[in-house]
């Protein structure tokens, strides 16, 4: 049987947790079990850790002081990929708070164990009226779900889940994340989702929560902001590009005029087509190191983001020749013509340019 893992991050957890891991433990389809406290203060916590440290087949990291969930994952992957590499497989995570069942373990081991490259996610129903789920929970995966989709075009049902089965190349590739509290998570899926490394896979679990989920220490207003800036990146780029482009036309309309004809063309083509190559070089690169993130082939995406750069231009041009022929001076026009083409833009680098080969359609609902 391949080396498998359960890590748990915990900070400050319930006094129920030993027994919790001992549970876990009982899972044949587990190595062992590591365990990450993230450098809980409150009183009681150091009792229930050294009750954790002295669990058969449990191994007990610390953190001196909180760093947040992501930072808990990351430095049990990387213990786990430095000690157990050679013959570990994968890891699932589990959260502290009780939430995530043995059964359900087993269930995403299961899925994972058929398809050992893939990312497999136990997802909750958020829809269910027989459990009495905190508005924090249900508002804030309900939003984040629809975010993702927006950004992405592709559905997840419970993109907030602790519950995953982590292969080991991801493992390691996670270690590259940079946020390091909650939004660790929605960043994972982000980078998975481009990696092209396999399939998402969504695997229904027990929707769980004990007295309003009280243990949990997210924070619906602060994390929210956290988890969100994740997707903030993907326009900031493209909000800097623009302003950088917008500010160099401008500086050249209003210093050549609109009607000038400049070595055989239009002022309003030499501004363009000076503000494009700048705005778009400062774009390229961007969205590919900062961005997207992405490690595809420079060539190739350099390429296909010219082809797009020279298509936005051309429509970019005459859409702004188009309105100035109806009486919009060529400044108004441009805002109108490139608040349009940004959706546009945004779209296709998303899906085309930036995308690993071979990811579409990589996410499945079965376990």
């Amino acid at each position: 049987m391949p080396n498998i893992y359960a890590i748990i991050p915990a900070y400050e957890p319930l006094p129920s947790l030993p027994e919790l891991i001992r549970e876990i433990l009982k899972i044949k389809l587990l190595k062992g079990v590591v365990v990450v406290d993230d450098g809980s203060q409150k009183e009681g916590t150091a009792e229930t850790f050294a009750e954790i440290e002295k669990i058969e087949g449990c191994r007990l990291l610390r953190h001196p002081k909180n760093k947040g969930k992501g930072a808990s994952m990351k430095t049990a992957f990387k213990y786990l990929l430095e000690k157990e590499g050679g013959d570990m497989i994968g890891a699932v995570t589990v959260d502290a708070d009780g939430q995530h069942l043995p059964v359900d373990i087993e269930k995403v081991l299961s899925s994972f164990l058929e398809h050992p490259e893939d990312y497999v996610l136990g997802v909750r129903d958020f829809s269910t009226l027989e459990v009495k789920i905190p508005w924090r929970s249900r508002f804030g995966n309900n939003l984040t779900e629809k975010v993702f989709k927006f950004f992405t075009g592709t559905p997840l049902k419970d993109t907030q889940t602790g519950l995953r089965v982590y292969p080991k190349d991801f493992m390691r590739e996670a270690l590259s994340i940079k946020p390091d509290r909650y939004e660790f998570e929605l960043e994972a899926l982000l980078r998975y989702y481009r990696c092209g490394m396999g399939t998402i896979r969504q695997v229904p679990i027990t929707t769980v929560y004990e007295e309003n989920n009280p243990s949990s220490h997210f924070n619906p207003i602060k994390d929210s902001i956290r988890i969100y800036a994740v997707f903030f990146k993907f326009i900031g780029a493209s909000v800097i590009s623009s302003v950088i482009d917008f500010i160099i036309f401008s500086v050249m309309i209003l210093c050549l005029g609109p009607d000038r004809i400049v070595f055989g063309c239009s002022s309003i083509l030499w501004s363009l087509l000076t503000a494009r190559v700048i705005s778009c070089s400062v774009n390229f690169v961007l969205d590919k190191e900062a961005v997207f993130g992405s490690r595809g082939h420079w060539f190739r995406q350099s390429l296909l983001f010219f082809l797009l750069a020279v298509f936005l231009f051309t429509a970019s041009y005459f859409g702004i020749r188009g309105l100035k022929l109806i009486g919009v001076h060529p400044i108004i026009a441009k805002l109108i013509v490139e608040g349009t083409l940004f959706f546009l833009s945004f779209a296709i680098q998303n899906s085309v340019i930036f995308r690993s080969k071979g990811v579409f359609g990589k996410i499945s609902d079965k376990s």
